[in-house]
């Protein structure tokens, strides 16, 4: 079964966290919600309540065809900050996986170099947050919906997390699935 790993930590976008994870579901993948920090539930962004089934760190050695970093800068800021979140986001590259980051989470692929030479987007906001490390490390940014280079996937915000959802399952699974999944919602871009 195709499995994926949603990292959560407090601050968490609440649409980009539970869009994604339940577009993923109804795409028949394994859903976990890992909570990065020392609580299985806290509240997102926008003060609402988010619940995780395990510990990040009970489970970082398992294999996830996808791990999915939502945004919602305190989110970001943790993630960014966080060795196992790092050292999770490094393998999932390295070992030629999906890594899918939105908003304002793709600071968290500076640390570790993680955007080196590749072109991503964030939150339009966000931009002069990462824009100079990002130059530095032969990274350009790109003012599009959603970026996938090789196996990183970026997309922008809230606005666009159904569609990086459907665009993640299409990778996951298949273009009929997506579709699927795209009518079932009443989705039609």
């Amino acid at each position: 079964m195709t499995k994926a790993l949603i990292a959560v930590a407090p601050g968490a976008e609440e649409i980009e966290t539970l869009t994604v994870a339940d577009i993923l579901v109804r795409a028949a993948v394994d859903v976990t919600l890992a909570a990065v920090g020392p609580d299985l539930s806290f509240n997102g962004s926008r003060d609402l309540p988010l619940r995780c089934n395990v510990f990040l760190k009970n489970i970082v050695t398992s294999e996830y065809d996808v791990v999915y970093i939502p945004g919602g800068l305190e989110q970001a800021t943790c993630c960014r900050d966080t060795e196992i979140v790092q050292d999770l986001m490094e393998y999932q590259l390295s070992s030629g996986k999906l890594l899918a980051v939105i908003c304002a989470s793709p600071i968290a692929l500076i640390p570790r170099k993680l955007a080196a030479n590749r072109t991503i987007t964030c939150y339009p906001g966000c931009r002069t947050m990462l824009d100079a490390d990002l130059t530095a490390m032969g990274g350009t940014w790109s003012d599009q919906r959603i970026v996938q280079d090789g196996n990183l996937l970026t997309s922008q915000g809230p606005g666009t997390a159904m569609e990086f959802g459907l665009f993640i399952t299409k990778l996951l699974t298949n273009a009929e699935q997506a579709d699927t999944v795209a009518a079932d919602l009443l989705y039609h871009p």
